[in-house]
């Protein structure tokens, strides 16, 4: 059975209300697969990762999507080089080459201040940056995928995509796909956990972009 430990200071939190929409009461972990992403956005990277990275980390509410929920509150440059390697690993900005999001840091900017302002104030953003890794580090989907017999290089339904993951986690994930010359192709798939983290649940918000329930298939990119 998949299952998450964090330590404490990730499993403690207070209810508070944010400054437009009420109290997040779940996290999705939004995580990219490359090669289907790159095949379809085209990435100026010499090495695309071999494994799933993260598009995002969105505090949210069963009850209401969660964004932009504290405008006056700004991204802040990361500056600590082994910080900005360590979300490089994790994090990168596919479609720019290293040295430039590095330097920009636009893609940390523009998800932070979209969905990571949502749990201020018990996050600050170094403490949202550093659970984001953590997180992905315990979130290990091509594992998963790969001990269910879904590997890359394959085309499968999104049927046996969900089940795949949702046999092990036992909550539905929350599959993207993208048409790339007529066929669709896996670029995403987002994991949803309760507050505190401690378990997983099934997303709440589903998307129909895999066309679960017809046999369409869809080419998980090698």
């Amino acid at each position: 059975m998949f299952q998450f430990q964090l330590t404490s200071v990730f499993c403690i939190f207070l209810f508070a209300f944010s400054p437009i929409y009420e109290a997040f009461d779940h996290w999705q972990l939004v995580l990219t697969w490359p090669a289907g992403y790159c095949k379809i956005k085209g990435c100026p990277r010499t090495v695309i990762p071999d494994n799933f990275t993260i598009h995002g980390l969105w505090p949210d509410s069963v009850s209401v999507m969660m964004y932009n929920c504290d405008p006056p509150t700004r991204f802040n440059k990361i500056r600590e080089t082994n910080i900005k390697n360590e979300l490089e690993k994790r994090w990168p900005e596919s479609t720019s080459t290293a040295q430039f999001a590095l330097k920009s840091q636009s893609f940390w900017k523009y998800q932070y201040e979209k969905h990571g302002t949502c749990c201020l104030p018990f996050y600050s953003q170094s403490a949202y940056f550093d659970f984001a890794i953590k997180l992905k580090d315990k979130t290990d989907l091509l594992t998963i995928l790969r001990n269910q017999g879904v590997t890359p290089g394959s085309t499968y339904t999104g049927e046996k995509l969900n089940s795949s993951i949702a046999s092990v986690t036992r909550v539905a994930p929350n599959l993207k796909c993208l048409y790339y010359q007529g066929k669709l192709e896996l670029t995403e798939i987002g994991i949803c956990f309760n507050r505190t983290t401690v378990a997983m649940m099934s997303c709440p918000r589903i998307s129909t972009s895999c066309k679960f329930g017809t046999n369409a298939g869809i080419t998980f990119r090698q």
